[in-house]
């Protein structure tokens, strides 16, 4: 935790500076800049931490190129049943990766996807809209990489060295890839390769971010980095749409296991969801106002009677135009609902 990564000590900066700038190299390169930045994988209390932490993670690696995954005895069956249930509202996607807990009883353990107390997550302060790490299930070492469904926030710190810089907070949605978090999955991917681990990839993205200042931060590039990452993956990846979970856009492109059919494989559970729009843009496209109100003139009975009713030439100007208003009236009552029975039928 006191230790530094630096390229130039704060002393030699201040020289280059004129003033004195920067109080210590902890300021330059410490723990709140090295490890929030995704340069540092883990931090530790101290060197004793900091061994036990480097055979942990060698734990999870074979001893050599062409040797077997490391398999070590576990108390949890692969054919056991996941006590943890993913809900559409945001949660904490670690609970399904490794359990908790019951809340209101904490002596009841209710099981996660991976065997008890396995999952190890590396890079927990960076790009925290994805979450990644070690887990094994079976005992069998793998990779993981799962998706943050809770808002996070990105704190930007202030330069000292420029008296015009200030610390930024930017909030980050969940479910979405920004700029930052492709890239911590794609650099996370080619790290599980390097490691000859199986992958789980926990499929619950939204998209990508495309506003103006994440394609200026080059989110294309490491969207297809994803991909590139996964295209040279020689091991088995599986690609797991969750209990409550959704798929769509950019991010259904970049994880198609057509990439690479020989090692990727896709499942969905019978509550996720999947697709490159979303309900509502299914509609927006498919099924327009113009279509929705040929609908309503069609279902609805007030709206038949009343068109029914608009066909009597002996009407006079006055009744005519009374029954018009009727008939809007009517369908903007109505249309709201005709709009979400589209877009559940989309959502089937």
């Amino acid at each position: 935790d006191s230790s530094h990564i630096i390229l130039t000590g704060a002393a030699a900066l201040n020289k280059v500076l004129g003033r004195n700038v920067y109080s210590s190299n902890a300021q330059l390169g410490g723990v709140q800049i090295m490890h929030n930045n995704g340069v540092s994988h883990l931090t530790v209390r101290d060197d004793f931490s900091g061994v036990m932490a480097m055979l942990k993670w060698l734990s999870y690696v074979p001893k050599s190129r062409a040797s077997p995954l490391p398999i070590l005895p576990s108390s949890d069956s692969v054919h056991r049943t996941i006590d943890f249930t993913p809900t559409k509202a945001p949660y904490d996607p670690r609970s399904m990766l490794a359990g908790r807990a019951k809340p209101g009883d904490p002596s009841v353990w209710e099981s996660g996807f991976f065997d008890r107390d396995s999952f190890s997550e590396t890079l927990q302060p960076w790009a925290q809209t994805v979450i990644c790490g070690r887990a094994r299930l079976g005992g069998v070492a793998v990779g993981v990489i799962a998706v943050e469904t809770r808002s996070v926030e990105l704190i930007e710190p202030a330069d000292p060295a420029n008296p015009e810089s200030e610390a930024k907070t930017v909030s980050q949605a969940g479910q979405v890839w920004y700029p930052d978090s492709a890239f911590k999955t794609a650099q996370a991917i080619r790290d599980f390769d390097r490691e000859r681990l199986p992958l789980f990839i926990f499929a619950n993205w939204r998209g990508f971010s495309g506003g103006m200042r994440d394609m200026f931060d080059e989110v294309l590039k490491y969207g297809a980095l994803i991909v590139d990452a996964l295209r040279c993956y020689h091991q088995p990846c599986f690609v797991y749409i969750p209990p409550k979970g959704e798929l769509r856009g950019g991010a259904w492109v970049v994880l198609d296991p057509t990439i690479n059919s020989d090692a990727m494989e896709m499942y969905a559970d019978n509550d996720a969801r999947g697709g490159v729009l979303e309900p509502e843009g299914i509609v927006s496209i498919k099924y327009r106002a113009g279509d929705i109100l040929k609908a309503v003139h069609r279902l609805d009975p007030v709206c038949t009677n009343l068109l029914a009713d608009l066909e009597n030439k002996d009407l006079s100007g006055d009744d005519r135009d009374a029954l018009k208003k009727k008939l809007s009236e009517r369908e903007q009552a109505v249309q709201p609902m005709y709009q979400q029975v589209a877009s559940k039928f989309a959502d089937l």
